[in-house]
């Protein structure tokens, strides 16, 4: 490795070492936005109708999903709480979509329809290994667990957009 030293004076001397080529590095971001309002009675995943594409470069690369933003809240007073679970789905190359969390989920929340209600906005990340250069299209998808209630995966009050934002990076292997 060379030696680099600052001189105020002079200025800088010497050559700068290459970077090394380890993992981890960011080699690509995509993002979508929602900013629809929209919510299920259903007990099974439906999806949110927005989604987020990346072709990795290699198969051993990663994609570091985030899902952010947004308002989740209750629809169904009748039904103290609403509960509500989100999940992802992948679609490599175009295929059916399929859920890449298996039996856990992102998230399971209790929604109370007490005054003034409580409501969160989504946090999620997960670190995916689709193992393909194909594209990789990521969808969040949402239900009501148990049927109990009609829970928001985004809830627009009072004429106010309020925007969910999905993100991917394909992170080096």
């Amino acid at each position: 490795m060379s030696l680099v030293k600052l001189n105020a004076v002079r200025g800088l001397t010497g050559s700068v070492p290459a970077a090394n080529g380890g993992g981890g590095k960011i080699l690509q971001v995509v993002e979508n936005h929602s900013t629809t309002s929209q919510s299920t009675t259903s007990a099974t995943f439906v999806t949110t109708g927005f989604s987020a594409t990346l072709t990795p470069t290699s198969t051993s690369n990663k994609i570091y999903i985030m899902l952010n933003g947004g308002r989740t809240s209750y629809n169904d007073a009748g039904v103290d709480p609403n509960r509500l679970s989100v999940t992802f789905y992948s679609s490599i190359g175009g295929a059916t979509a399929s859920d890449i969390m298996g039996s856990s989920a992102a998230s399971n929340m209790e929604l109370y329809s007490g005054t003034p209600g409580y409501t969160w906005g989504h946090a999620y990340s997960m670190l995916y290994s689709p193992s393909t250069t194909s594209s990789v299209a990521i969808t969040p998808y949402y239900r009501a667990v148990n049927d109990d209630g009609t829970p928001f995966f985004n809830h627009l009050t009072q004429s106010v957009n309020v925007r969910v934002t999905l993100t991917l990076m394909e992170i080096a292997g």
